[in-house]
């Protein structure tokens, strides 16, 4: 048995079995033995890939829909960009790039904040960011929560962030709703129990038709950051651009582990293999409607990007290509807009205040 699964199984057999959310937040985020704090997770080498990696094409269509939110915005003299989970760097560097293009826009960007908290990660980044000279790079600020941004107007893109963060999962009996939970012994090895007692999460489920054996997951941090994002909207203007895996139905297990660009047991390979879940922006547009904010989507990743220009983006970039270049170009567009690829599985949704106009690509 590997050393962190050891700190696990000691947790559970001296304390009792643990939630899935504390289960995913060991596994993800653990300061010494957590898969983002020690594993460099991106690339084909890695466990998965995200669009940033596959074509710049991605970075600088939401460079574009930054420089056209900016101008919804009232085109303000200060503002500021934050990422959440800015993975290797590569999605602010094109980013930074494109909002070049636009002197006005690039001048009035005071800070981008990266929201990580992996060491390994930021290390990479710094790295990344070492080997292009663009000015507005300089203004960058590592976080590790959102209580030190600015109260200026701002622009979040989160690419691929709210499916790492842990949910609670709440399966239906015959005796009511019961939190499962992850336990441990020498015979199973790590397995799924359910708790004895009712819980106070029920309250959080919705008053629908449901089956004996259905599984609710309620994202326990993703609506702490939610809330606290949204707060910021009462202090100033802003803009929400999230594209995630998308959570289709109010019920079903969406918690899966990737290792080596495959799907395996999330009780397996702990703390070495992505967990992750699927995104319940039904959940968070209803947050967004209490908090009397606009919400636009979701829409699918291939639709967004195809109206944000990204077919008129790859043939420029072929017309002065090679041909490998080309092929590259065409594969990578490809798997960006395809539906059998990112196109569809990824799904964008964008968030603003009241009397903000519509954002690009969701028209």
């Amino acid at each position: 048995m590997k050393s962190f699964e050891r700190v696990l199984k000691k947790r559970i057999l001296n304390f009792g079995p643990i939630s899935i959310s504390d289960f995913m937040a060991e596994a993800n985020q653990n300061p010494k033995f957590g898969y983002y704090k020690k594993i460099f997770p991106f690339g084909k080498k890695g466990d998965f890939i995200t669009a940033p990696e596959i074509s710049q094409m991605f970075g600088e269509l939401i460079g574009i829909w930054i420089i056209d939110s900016w101008k919804k915005l009232g085109q303000p003299n200060k503002f500021n960009i934050i990422e959440l989970g800015p993975g290797t760097g590569n999605l602010m560097i094109d980013i930074t790039r494109t909002l070049n293009l636009n002197k006005n826009c690039a001048n009035a960007c005071k800070k981008i904040y990266l929201l990580e908290t992996s060491k390994k990660l930021r290390m990479h980044q710094k790295k990344n960011f070492l080997q292009v000279n663009y000015k507005l790079l300089k203004k960058i600020s590592w976080i590790e929560n959102t209580q030190k941004i600015k109260k200026e107007p701002f622009i979040i893109v989160a690419n691929e962030f709210f499916d790492a963060l842990p949910i609670k999962q709440l399966q239906y009996t015959k005796n009511g709703w019961r939190e499962i939970l992850v336990n441990f012994n020498n015979k199973e090895n790590f397995y799924y129990t359910l708790s004895n007692n009712p819980t106070l999460l029920e309250k959080f489920i919705p008053n629908i038709k449901k089956k004996i054996g259905e599984i609710y997951e309620i994202p326990i941090q993703s609506l702490s950051l939610i809330n606290e994002l949204f707060k910021k909207f009462n202090q100033t203007k802003g803009n929400i651009l999230i594209i995630d895996y998308e959570k289709k139905n109010t019920y079903g297990n969406t918690l899966k582990s990737i290792k080596n660009h495959k799907k395996n047991n999330p009780l397996t390979n702990i703390g070495i293999s992505d967990l992750s879940v699927h995104v319940d922006f039904e959940l968070i547009k209803k947050i967004s409607k209490n908090f009397k904010l606009n919400f636009y989507g979701p829409i699918s990743q291939r639709n967004f990007l195809i109206k944000l220009g990204i077919l008129l983006r790859a043939k420029m970039l072929k017309k002065n290509a090679s041909q490998k270049q080309k092929q590259k170009i065409n594969n990578s567009l490809k798997f960006l807009i395809n539906k059998n690829k990112m196109g569809e599985c990824f799904q964008v949704v964008s968030i603003s205040n009241l009397n903000n106009k519509k954002p690009e690509g969701f028209f």
